[in-house]
Order: structure tokens, then C-alpha cells, then sequence
């Protein structure tokens, strides 16, 4: 578990720069689809949170509608996790290319609680990329970015995440009695958190797995990070823990 200060988490939670697929021009084709995106489909995952006590439980993600945020067209997630006698409802939002996944992230008031000071300063990224298309072994990408700026140009990082295709394996999974056999691509998340350029870097890592025609099958690493990039809400009240989480994919339908 690490702790942050309520103020790094407050830029943390502004949000992310929109418009990473500048960085790719026409990606080469290839026909795998790690991310199905499909109005209907359903995701049951087991759930596994590593507080004290530890808790287990479920979650279930789905895809229900489509919907348009300042003109760009989303798709809407609906996030249930349950635990002992608690559930928890989210939505999230989120948007499918030729060139990735992208969630997006509401900053919608967050200027009214800015400082002058540093409003001008900053430079915020509005989604974040989750998956960069066509992944491959050792693709590297930027998943979003906060960073001060001195005109326009940036000169810091507060918060930066990027992303690496770490393994590509063949795997046998089972669902519903039925076995099949295909790609994983193993990918490694890291999140750096730095207030200043004196300050102490503050690192966070999670791990995404995800299969080919079905989407990611396990999640597991720091709650933070994990929430970040998928679109999640933070919350925080004075110091902030990250706990590990875990999901593992049981069954799964898509249309």
C-alpha cells in the first residue's frame, strides 16, 4: 500500500489530454480484436480486494448503450462490483478506433477549484488510451498526461502512465464447458506521480491481460492506477491509499 497527499491526488484527478492518436498514422491491419465493443455485451468477473480485512467478491461490466459527449460518440459501460454486502455502481465511458480504447474523463467544474496560478500552467488530458491497435510484443504507448507547461511548452510531469505489451502467449481458457485457444497479449501499466521536480516520484503499477475476440480476461495491481485508466471516479479524503486488486474473467457474452 502507498500513500499520497491529498494535493498530488488533486491533479491526478483532473484528468487526461485528449487526442493521442495523433502520435499513430496509419497503423498496419490486422484482423485481432482485443476489445470487442458491442452494445450487449456482458463481462462476470471474480473479485478480489486486498484491504484488512481482505475481500472477495464480483463484478460485472456491461456495455448497454451509445451515447455522445461534446459531439464524439462513446459507447456506455455500466461497472457492478459486489462485496460482502456492498455494491457499487459506475459509469464510464469510452470510444473505439482503428488506432486504440480511449475512456474518457469529465473535467467538467474542475477549473472552478484551480488556482489562477497553475490553471494556465497545466496541460490535462480529457481520456486516457487504453489499448493501443494492433498491439503487438513490446508496443510502447502513452497513456495520458499532466504536465506544467511554460508557453505551451511542457516542462513537467506531474502525472504520467504509460503502457508495454510485456508478453504474447497462446493460451487454452475455459467458459461455460467450452475451451478455446487463443492470443493474450500481457500489458504493463506504470503510473509516475511527482509535485515537483524535488519532490519524491510516487510509482504505481497494474498488469492488464487481454484476449483476442473477447478482451481482458485478468486485471490485477494498484486500485488507483487501475481506476484511472479505465475511467473510474477517484475518491480521496486527506491521505490516499492504493490497495491491490485483482479480477479474473469467469464468463463472459457478446453479441
Amino acid at each position: 500500500m502507498k500513500k499520497l497527499s491529498s494535493y498530488i491526488l488533486f491533479f491526478m484527478f483532473i484528468s487526461l489530454i485528449s487526442c493521442k492518436e495523433d502520435t499513430v498514422t496509419n497503423p498496419p491491419i490486422n484482423d485481432s480484436d482485443f476489445f470487442p465493443a458491442k452494445v450487449g455485451s456482458e463481462y462476470y468477473y471474480n473479485f478480489y480486494y486486498d484491504v484488512n480485512p481482505a475481500l472477495n467478491g464480483g463484478k460485472s461490466i456491461s456495455i448497454i448503450d451509445t451515447t455522445s459527449i461534446l459531439g464524439t460518440p462513446y459507447f456506455v459501460e455500466i461497472d457492478s462490483s459486489t462485496y460482502e454486502t456492498v455494491l457499487l455502481i459506475d459509469t464510464t465511458y469510452f470510444r473505439k478506433s482503428r488506432t486504440g480504447i480511449f475512456y474518457f474523463i469529465d473535467t467538467t467544474g474542475v477549473s472552478e477549484v484551480i488556482p489562477d496560478s497553475i490553471r494556465n500552467q497545466l496541460s490535462i488530458d480529457t481520456e486516457s488510451r487504453l489499448l493501443f491497435f494492433p498491439l503487438t510484443f513490446n508496443q510502447t504507448w502513452p497513456v495520458y498526461q499532466i504536465d506544467i507547461t511554460f508557453s505551451g511548452v511542457p516542462i513537467f510531469s506531474i502525472v504520467k502512465v504509460t503502457a508495454k505489451v510485456v508478453d504474447s502467449y497462446m493460451l487454452t481458457q475455459t467458459f461455460r464447458d467450452s475451451s478455446i485457444t487463443r492470443t493474450v497479449n500481457k500489458i504493463k501499466y506504470d503510473m509516475d506521480i511527482q509535485l515537483s521536480p524535488t519532490s519524491p516520484k510516487e510509482t504505481f503499477t497494474a498488469f492488464g491481460y487481454t484476449m483476442d475476440d473477447i478482451g481482458f480476461i485478468k486485471w490485477e495491481g494498484e486500485e488507483l492506477l487501475l481506476n484511472l485508466i479505465r475511467g473510474g471516479t477517484l475518491n480521496f479524503t486527506g491521505a490516499i491509499t492504493s490497495s491491490v486488486i485483482i479480477e479474473e474473467l469467469v464468463s463472459h457474452s457478446i453479441p
